[in-house]
This record gives structure tokens, C-alpha cells and sequence, in this order.
């Protein structure tokens, strides 16, 4: 008895031990949403740039991104490309081209969790370098000329980024996101005889140049480490040293997302 006793002690030991180290731990770094994520949606698009004209042009404008998340114990970062094409922005019968390239790297340091409902939330936070380009190219002519009027810019910005992470359980989680920029420097179309004293770029604080990216995703993991999300995207960008130029979109995004090892 004493010797079965001592040769199934150890097994019933090792198997536990072994079932143990199996299971992933759960914590910041294993709920946070990292690895490979590829998303497309479409969204109600706004955009008034007063160097060509006063009015609003709106539509639908598509959204695609690549992103790429990388987490190492308290420390992350994130690359991600995002891109809007359309030829659907109007003001009545006037059409115009819009294209709209952003470029985010994201450093993402876990600050700590919390309770709420009896269920854990992460919370994350970090400076965040981020770049914008637009184009709009506007579908009719200057008088006494055959020139479509167009107008770029972009905003090239130092922020900050903050993130949450609320576990519902093991597949399921609500995820809220929150980037602005703190200073940029700034440059658009403008004309050098009105602005002859600021021609060229300009460093403007977040008064004046505004890039504010607003998330927020359910995700659900279809496996343990592919999962699907659904969210929306508020983003807005703002110029107003010169003839202002402001834009603002409203986005339904749905993102597949591969996971990497912890």
C-alpha cells in the first residue's frame, strides 16, 4: 500500500504540473491584442478646406489598415497604415477625389488594472508618433482656366495614446482606445502672397493642428490566437493656421486579427 501510495503521489503531482504550465496566465501582456491585424470598413466622411472653398463635402469613404503589435513585459509597440481612397465626397452636384494616408507608431507601457462588474480591466498607456497626408482634388475648374482646383497637406505629430482592456471572459473582450497628438509640425497649401510672412511649415501645438483618433471593439477569439473584431472609429484632423481645413469621419471597422506567442 505504501509503495503504490508513493508511485501515484508523484504521478497525480506531475500531471497537475503539467496540466498547469499548459494553460496560458492570464495578464497584460496575454490579453492585450497583439500580432497581425488586417482591417476594412466603410464610414460617413466630412471635409471643408477653406483654401479652395467654404463648403462641406461629404460621403462615404472606404477604410483599409495593416497593423502590427508587438508586446514584451510591461512594454509594446505598434506600426499601423491606414488608407482612404474615394471619388464619392460631394457638396450638391460637385464631386471630389479625396485620398487620406495615415502612418502610427504607438509605444504602449501596461499602467495597471482595475475592477469593474467583477471583471478585470487593463489599462495601458504610452507616446505615440503619427503622420498625415491628404489629397483633395476638386471636379471643377477655376474661371479662364482648365485647372482642377486641388489642396494637400499633412500633419506630422508628437502625442500620447491610451488604451483599455475590459476581459468579459477568455474569448470575449471590449477593447477602448484613445490617440492625440501634443505638438505638430504642419504644412498645406496655402497662397505664398496672403501668407508671405509663413510660408513654409510651421510647428503648431494641438490648438492648431489636431490629429484625434477615438475606438472602440468588441472581440471575440474564433480560436487561441485567431480572433474577430467589430468597432467603430472616430477620427478627426484639423488645421487651422492657414484657411482652415478640418475633416472628420465616422467608421464601422471589422478586423482579423493572428495572434502572437506571449
Amino acid at each position: 500500500m505504501d509503495v503504490k501510495l508513493k508511485i501515484i503521489t508523484p504521478a497525480i503531482l506531475l500531471i497537475l504540473v503539467i496540466q498547469v504550465a499548459a494553460q496560458d496566465t492570464v495578464n497584460h501582456k496575454t490579453v492585450f491584442p497583439s500580432g497581425f491585424f488586417l482591417g476594412y470598413g466603410q464610414g460617413l466622411y466630412s471635409v471643408k478646406d477653406e483654401y479652395i472653398s467654404r463648403e462641406k463635402y461629404s460621403g462615404t469613404l472606404p477604410y483599409i489598415s495593416l497593423e502590427w503589435v508587438r508586446f514584451r513585459d510591461k512594454n509594446g509597440y505598434r506600426i499601423k497604415l491606414e488608407q482612404r481612397e474615394s471619388g464619392n465626397i460631394a457638396n450638391n452636384s460637385i464631386s471630389a477625389d479625396v485620398q487620406q494616408i495615415v502612418f502610427n507608431q504607438d509605444f504602449i507601457h501596461f499602467v495597471g488594472s482595475f475592477s469593474l462588474f467583477s471583471r478585470n480591466v487593463y489599462a495601458y498607456l504610452g507616446p505615440s508618433l503619427q503622420f498625415l497626408q491628404y489629397d483633395i482634388r476638386y471636379n471643377f475648374v477655376n474661371p479662364g482656366t482648365f485647372i482642377s482646383p486641388r489642396t494637400s497637406g499633412y500633419i506630422g505629430s508628437l502625442g500620447i495614446n491610451t488604451e483599455f482592456v475590459y476581459l468579459v471572459n477568455s474569448k470575449f473582450f471590449v477593447e477602448g482606445f484613445l490617440r492625440s497628438n501634443v505638438l505638430a509640425l504642419s504644412g498645406k497649401d496655402i497662397d505664398a502672397q496672403k501668407y508671405e510672412d509663413d510660408p513654409g511649415p510651421a510647428l503648431l501645438s494641438v490648438f492648431t493642428a489636431t490629429k484625434l483618433d477615438v475606438d472602440l471593439y468588441v472581440r471575440y477569439y474564433l480560436v487561441k490566437r485567431i480572433s474577430i473584431s467589430l468597432g467603430y472609429k472616430f477620427d478627426l484632423s484639423r488645421i487651422s493656421k492657414w484657411d482652415p481645413y478640418i475633416a472628420a469621419s465616422d467608421n464601422l471597422i471589422i478586423s482579423l486579427n493572428f495572434k502572437f506567442r506571449p
